[in-house]
């Protein structure tokens, strides 16, 4: 007979615990099949579930659910029927009560049988807390996997920060700090001014270059000399001319005007002024 419903240990309602070892069938009767320690997961009971074999006695084909039950005072035997086929047959009843006493007999004094089906059955709040250990043991176990991959994802992330500081800051994989190279500006030489205009003459040749950050060498300084046409840009003395951009080869532009320094040596050659008496 197939194990109809048969599936990973389950069958129906009924958890199968472990198959008990075959005994030698007495003679002129068949293998009745296999027989396997249960019990009922919705109440917990302990019980019996018999595989009938192809060379059984007999092989259901009805669908019977009876009860036993037997009293010692007063004495009786009681076969309570919870469902039977409309059209049952008592024969398919005797039948599989003689099938499952055959069960019983074939194990004989085995005292892990008797263990089985003498043992209390689980109350409703034994078998809820034993179920809610089970779920327990399993969500620990999820848990501690939780953690580990969260524990896995945290180092990954502070690699990753670590390794972004060290090319922000600068810093090598043992952490000693790299040198950076810090760009100086470079300030420009001092240099002398390429013509000078003396006050004290005029028709000097004009010079054409951009005015500079700082004054010539041979230049005034300021403070300058306004009241004689002197104008400070960039801490040296300069004089505006009337032509305007664009300025002959040897004059300096600045803000649409063309200037030529102010020679220093001209404030030391100047006439000295004359004195009414």
């Amino acid at each position: 007979m197939a194990d109809t419903g048969f599936f990973k240990g389950w069958l129906g309602r009924f958890k199968l615990i472990k198959r008990y070892t075959a005994r030698k069938p007495e003679q002129g009767s068949g293998e009745l099949g296999r027989l396997y320690e249960a019990h009922n997961v919705l109440t917990q009971n302990p019980a019996l579930v018999l595989i009938p074999s192809e060379s059984a006695p007999m092989e259901p084909q009805e669908e019977w659910r009876v009860s036993l039950r037997s009293q010692a005072e007063p004495p009786y035997v009681v076969l309570e029927v919870k469902k039977a086929p409309r059209s049952g047959r008592l024969s398919q009843l005797r039948g599989m009560l003689e099938l499952l006493g055959s069960a019983v007999e074939q194990l004989g004094s085995d005292e892990e049988a008797r263990a089985h089906l003498t043992r209390l059955p689980m109350g409703p709040l034994e078998a809820l807390r034993h179920r809610a250990g089970r779920f327990w043991r399993w969500t620990r176990a999820s848990r501690r996997r939780t953690f580990a991959v969260c524990l896995l994802m945290y180092l990954c992330v502070r690699l990753a920060v670590h390794v972004v500081e060290m090319e922000v800051y600068g810093l090598n994989w043992d952490m000693t700090p790299r040198q950076v190279t810090q760009v100086v500006p470079v300030q420009p030489a001092v240099r002398r001014a390429p013509a000078l205009i003396n006050k004290a003459r005029v028709g000097q040749a004009p010079i054409s270059y951009p005015l500079p950050a700082q004054p010539f060498i041979d230049q005034a300084k300021a403070p300058c000399i306004p009241r004689e046409g002197e104008v400070e840009i960039n801490g040296g003395c300069w004089v505006a001319l009337e032509k305007r951009p664009p300025c002959h080869d040897k004059q300096a532009e600045y803000k649409g005007k063309c200037y030529m320094p102010v020679s220093a040596r001209s404030r030391d050659t100047r006439e000295p002024r004359s004195f009414r008496r």
